[in-house]
């Protein structure tokens, strides 16, 4: 039987209907979001840099896969070395990979973009190796970056570079443990030995002290976020959906992957263990003399909120004065966006680093 002209008109206008209700409904939903939507549209069209995978560099000597630890095949880092400009070495920028301390390596995309911008520019870089959350609990990942450190000013010599002052760059999780690095002193995290630790700290009693730090878009705070991202206008769904990576089988049941990381969830922990895991529990207490901090996050960051960033700025600027700490909140960029690498954005990092190391 064929519809009659009436029931045509009434499914045309039930259409009508629904599309508008639906227009309306979703107009709603842009404006109570639109923050989170603007952030969603941004990380999906985020420009992509080229990082070609078969380039050689011949500037320079490369050491790759240097193990500073014997603890696990896992200790190791990539140096390289810049040849010497007369009789000046290249000074040192040691180099922190992130992945939500469970993924990763010194050959990350971002690591890369870093070592191949700062080895040209004269900077010996060495990529950090560390071991994973599936590997080792908290804080196993601070205590190998912090022997790391202290292998590289040891060796110096033997592998050409300056080591008098260091700079360390961390993202994401890597820029908690560079912060961490940076605000720990050498009687914390210490308990792993690096290679020739016994001759070495002997004869010159070798420290893991940084002098500048470069945190790009850091999980600083390892506790809930919920009111960070509230604040921010954007809702659990889309964080949960953008960041569903880190959950599944790989957390073995904990509540979030800092959790698995520490081997107790967050929410469980008494105040004195979540003190031990807090960076401000050790600006608070440590001399931080000496040091400077540049601090990247991009303002549509739906993995960290970038308030971690303003925080620590913050707090560091109350301890080293505003001088010795440069706050960057970079207008559209998403977490780990590539043009956070642009050769603008880096040049500024260098920028930084050359009125810093002495």
């Amino acid at each position: 039987m064929k519809p009659t002209k009436s029931r045509k008109k009434f499914f045309l206008r039930a259409a009508a209907v629904f599309l508008t209700l639906a227009a309306a409904v979703s107009a709603i939903l842009a404006a109570i979001w639109n923050r989170a939507a603007y952030a969603v549209f941004r990380n999906l069209t985020m420009p992509s840099l080229r990082l070609d995978d078969t380039a050689s560099w011949t500037g320079g000597e490369s050491h790759l896969r240097l193990s500073y630890g014997t603890d696990s095949e896992n200790q190791y880092l990539d140096l390289y070395v810049p040849k010497a400009a007369g009789q000046t070495l290249p000074k040192l920028f040691v180099l922190i990979h992130g992945g939500g301390f469970i993924a990763g390596d010194s050959q990350s995309r971002q690591a890369q973009f870093m070592y191949r911008y700062f080895r040209d520019q004269g900077y010996a870089c060495a990529s950090v190796n560390y071991r994973l959350a599936q590997e080792a609990a908290f804080p196993a990942a601070i205590s190998d970056c912090k022997a790391a450190i202290r292998f590289l000013r040891a060796h110096a010599e033997e592998y050409g570079y300056d080591a008098d002052s260091i700079a360390v760059w961390g993202e994401s999780a890597g820029g908690y443990l560079a912060v961490m690095c940076a605000v720990t002193n050498d009687s914390e995290f210490m308990d792993v030995k690096y290679n020739g630790q016994d001759a070495y700290d002997a004869k010159y009693g070798i420290s893991a002290k940084v002098d500048a730090l470069v945190d790009y878009y850091g999980h600083i705070d390892q506790g809930d976020t919920s009111e960070d991202w509230k604040a921010l206008g954007i809702p659990s769904f889309v964080v949960k959906i953008a960041n569903s990576w880190l959950e599944g089988d790989v957390l073995q049941g904990y509540e979030n992957v800092a959790s698995f990381w520490l081997r107790k969830n967050i929410s469980q922990m008494t105040a004195e263990e979540f003190a031990a895991v807090n960076p401000y529990t050790y600006i608070e207490k440590n001399d931080l003399s000496g040091l400077s901090a540049y601090i990247i996050h991009g303002d549509c960051d739906i993995t960290v909120p970038y308030l971690h960033s303003q925080r620590l700025a913050d707090r560091l600027t109350e301890k080293l004065g505003k001088e010795n700490v440069h706050y960057r909140l970079i207008h559209d960029m998403g977490h780990a966006s590539d043009p956070l690498y642009s050769e603008k954005q880096l040049s500024e990092v260098k920028d930084y680093l050359g009125k810093t190391l002495k």
